[in-house]
């Protein structure tokens, strides 16, 4: 009834539509937990997403747009009045209408604004992958960074454990599927390399301590190394200053599917973003994609906003399906664009 009335709302305000997908997602992650250490545990983690993907037609294709509500918490917790979603079915109108007298970017490196929503899924695929200690005991580039300039000094990037700024995280562990009190692990810190995620055993093997990332998703999954809430701190920026110092470029929003590897490498699709021209921005442009290397970007990074936003409307593919958190604040840096 929920999702009908969202979509009630759509059809009657916005007419032209050629496509609409109104998806409620629910999981509740209950576990109790007994290891031959001595550990035991107890933990419920819900969450609760209302995705929405809205098309319109421009030259017998599709152009289309996803963004989602929700988090931490059951249905009722999120839900509770259809109303609350109209503000977003507004929004991905207003983007996709944009969107559907878009240009293309042009291809090439350029000065880019990635908001949290691609810096948070960039952090976590690029990087974050990159300092699991079994990827990195089986080769992965960072291995041969620790202690040393890996980004600018603006970024630093924390794997929270439960809590940011008082208030709980979108996928809070308090305790891992291994027995270990969970605690944030400081991945980067100002532009540093401090730390890789761990299980137990990679902690024994390479001397440092587990901070409670080893993580299963069904009881009969081995706990794999994993993170849990994964942002880039913010900085100290204004996201109006940083479009205004920008003489040319691009404001990127909206990520959609992608990969990246152990060497850092790094291609993804961006389904929304605008054109900055002379400080102000410009028209939308059409879906488009974004490729480098996570550490050479990183470097050129030269503001970052003041702002902190999370999503966890996702799921980690690593073996396993895992819920994890993603945040971040907008970062300003020179990153690879592809064209028509």
């Amino acid at each position: 009834d929920f999702a009908k009335a969202v979509e009630a709302y759509a059809v009657k305000t916005y007419p032209d539509l050629k496509s609409r997908h109104i998806i409620l997602s629910n999981l509740d992650m209950e576990r109790s937990l007994l290891t031959s250490g001595g550990a035991r545990g107890y933990s419920y983690i819900p969450r609760a997403h209302l995705m929405v993907r809205l098309g319109l037609e421009k030259d017998g294709a599709t152009v289309d747009i996803f963004d989602s509500l929700g988090g931490l918490g059951h249905f009722e917790d999120q839900f509770d009045d259809p109303s609350k979603a109209f503000p977003l079915i507004d929004e991905l109108y207003r983007k996709v209408k944009e969107k559907q007298e878009g240009v293309y970017a042009e291809a090439g490196t350029h000065d880019c604004i990635l908001m949290p929503n691609l810096a948070g899924i960039l952090a976590h695929e690029a990087i974050g992958h990159t300092t699991e200690a079994d990827l990195v005991m089986g080769g992965s580039v960072a291995a041969h960074f620790m202690n040393q300039q890996v980004a600018s000094p603006l970024i630093s990037l924390v794997d929270f454990a439960h809590s940011y700024n008082g208030e709980l995280c979108p996928v809070p562990v308090h305790l891992d599927d291994e027995g270990t009190p969970a605690e944030d692990c400081v991945i980067i810190e100002k532009g540093v390399l401090k730390n890789y995620m761990h299980n137990k055993e990679s902690a024994a093997k390479l001397g440092m301590k587990p901070l409670g990332n080893a993580r299963a998703f069904m009881f009969m999954d081995e706990p794999l190394i994993r993170m849990r809430n994964t942002a880039i701190l913010p900085g100290t920026s204004k996201l109006s200053d940083m479009i205004a110092s920008m003489d040319s470029g691009y404001v990127l929003s909206h990520p959609a599917n992608g990969q990246a590897d152990s060497t850092g490498e790094f291609m993804f699709a961006v389904t929304m973003g605008y054109e900055v021209k002379n400080g102000k921005l410009g028209k939308a442009i059409q879906n488009t994609t974004i490729s480098g290397v996570a550490f050479d970007m990183m470097k050129s990074v030269t503001m970052v906003s003041d702002d902190m936003k999370w999503k966890s409307n996702g799921f980690c593919g690593k073996k396993q399906p895992m819920s994890v958190g993603m945040g971040g604040p907008a970062i300003k840096c020179r990153v690879n664009l592809g064209g028509k």
